[in-house]
């Protein structure tokens, strides 16, 4: 009796087909080659393996008929007037947004974070044990180094010919110019002095 009266009260679900809005002649198409293709897997004659790739080139050109009419439909049926001619441009420059699960890190690990709620707790922890404040308190012993007088040091030696034509063989071709434009085969075809 209780059976009864739950099978009534329970509403009647169908399992869901997935509608398949392909032609008949495409799928009479699509059984003949693999028919043909078992054919030929089990005999190897030239005559069945052209037979198959007959039938596998007319499919293709089938299929690839029925993608291009079904795509001139959609573009057709776009419209500046609802708008929806820009649908398929704002979805495209979206970025894939995935948010990947965390966990809390301890031994042995925590439990996976399943809510948004968790999730911020779990960064607002991880916030709280990581970041510190600067400290302001002065060293007094760099503060001391700092308040020491660079002492004056001798005069650079200045750079010979030789050394400077070295250091532009040395330069790279591909390196980009340096805020002056000049670039390194300028420097390397500028005329010879002697040393």
């Amino acid at each position: 009796m209780l059976q009864n009266d739950v099978k009534k009260a329970t509403p009647s679900s169908e399992p869901h087909r997935a509608t398949n809005n392909v032609p008949y002649e495409i799928k009479r198409l699509i059984a003949e080659k693999r028919k043909a293709t078992s054919t030929w897997q089990r005999t190897h004659t030239p005559d069945n393996k052209r037979k198959y790739n007959q039938i596998s080139n007319k499919s293709k050109s089938k299929l690839h008929e029925l993608q291009n009419e079904s795509f001139k439909a959609y573009v057709s049926s776009l419209k500046r007037e609802d708008s929806s001619i820009w649908k398929p441009i704002k979805n495209r420059r979206k970025p894939t947004e995935s948010q990947s699960p965390i966990r809390k890190t301890t031994i042995p690990p925590g439990p996976w974070a399943k809510s948004d709620k968790e999730n911020a707790d779990l960064f607002a922890e991880h916030l709280s044990e990581v970041f510190t404040p600067h400290n302001n308190d002065q060293n007094q012993e760099a503060e001391q180094e700092l308040e020491i007088p660079i002492q004056q040091q001798g005069r650079l030696k200045p750079l010979t010919l030789k050394e400077i034509k070295n250091e532009i063989k040395k330069l790279n071709h591909k390196k980009a110019p340096g805020i002056d434009l000049i670039t390194a085969t300028m420097l390397k075809e500028l005329p010879q002095k002697d040393c």
